[in-house]
């Protein structure tokens, strides 16, 4: 008997008798439990080049953009991916939802901001009002990553030192209201990678494009605004997994079992060729009440080769 993970395809060959095919094979095709999960940040800040000792961790709103006196701020934000997604989860769509909540007078420079992910640690703090406080011990400023002596490669962090060169995600932002960032294959991708590696997940970096242009500058509700706090809704497929216990012939039949999760329905399959003809069907299976051991009974066919299919639905 042979067995391969991935496509799960178990065989098991018997002495030729005159009642018995000499082989009889299997397949399992498990498709993917759907998922959703919308999550909060569990860390935010703001980096003010005009106040670049401060910390604004524990403040109301996030700032990105430029102001009216020519000085550039810079958000971040992270979510706990890890803790909310199962670990073995295939990302499918990721799309985050900021909300301005204040605009410059006369309603500014609408200017396109991006996401880009952050590649080095930072620290939240507690710096509150619309400038932050002095920067306490490991928080975030517009000089350190972690204050006092842990810099950014430069002031406001460096793409590609910093923040990742690839871009995942821009949207023109313009007026108050909600702006969703809607999902790219590489919004996907960095979370799919801090589901895999959550040491890694140090959030986004929300930069504008135009950081030489004054009153581009927006106040984004923060994780502290719990009608305004970023939202990240994340999509995700979890591969269904059944474990085939035993395959054998008994008498002029086939039976195999298989572990049977509780509340969830089968459909048997089988075709004689896997590289021609239809699956075709053996037998459905109702939800089970409990997680169970099944067995599956067909009569031994006459040809020399069988396939049979559990998919899952």
């Amino acid at each position: 008997m042979q067995a391969q993970t991935g496509s799960r395809i178990r065989q098991i060959r018997q002495p030729r008798r005159p009642a018995l095919a000499g082989l009889a094979g299997m397949i399992l095709a498990c498709r993917a439990f759907a998922g959703s999960v919308t999550l909060y940040p569990n860390a935010d800040t703001s980096l003010f080049a005009n106040f670049p000792d401060n910390d604004l961790g524990a403040s109301s709103s996030l700032v990105s953009g430029v102001n009216g006196s020519g000085f550039s701020s810079r958000a971040l934000v992270r979510f706990d991916v890890a803790n909310q997604i199962p670990s073995n989860a295939v990302i499918q769509s990721v799309a985050l939802t900021m909300n301005v909540v204040t605009v410059p007078g006369g309603g500014g420079v609408a200017s396109v901001f991006d996401l880009r992910r952050v590649l080095l640690g930072w620290g939240e703090g507690a710096g509150t009002s619309n400038t932050g406080s002095p920067a306490n011990a490991g928080e975030a400023t517009w000089n350190n990553r972690m204050h006092p002596s842990t810099p950014w490669t430069v002031p406001g962090g460096a793409i590609s030192n910093d923040f990742s060169e690839t871009l995942s995600a821009s949207m023109l932002i313009s007026g108050l209201g909600s702006y969703t960032f809607n999902s790219t294959t590489q919004l996907v991708a960095d979370v799919q990678q801090w589901l895999l590696n959550p040491s890694a997940n140090f959030g986004w970096v929300l930069i504008s494009e135009s950081e030489n242009t004054a009153f581009t500058a927006r106040r984004f509700g923060s994780r502290e605004d719990a009608v305004n706090t970023p939202v990240l809704v994340v999509e995700y497929a979890v591969p269904a997994t059944t474990q085939i216990q035993w395959i054998k012939a008994v008498g002029a039949q086939i039976q195999f079992s298989f572990s049977a999760s509780a509340e969830q329905p089968y459909t048997v399959q089988y075709r004689d060729s896997l590289s021609s003809g239809n699956w075709l069907t053996l037998t459905n299976i109702a939800p089970q009440t409990t997680s169970t051991n099944l067995i599956v009974t067909d009569p031994f066919p006459t040809n020399v080769q069988r396939f049979y299919r559990i998919g899952v639905f």
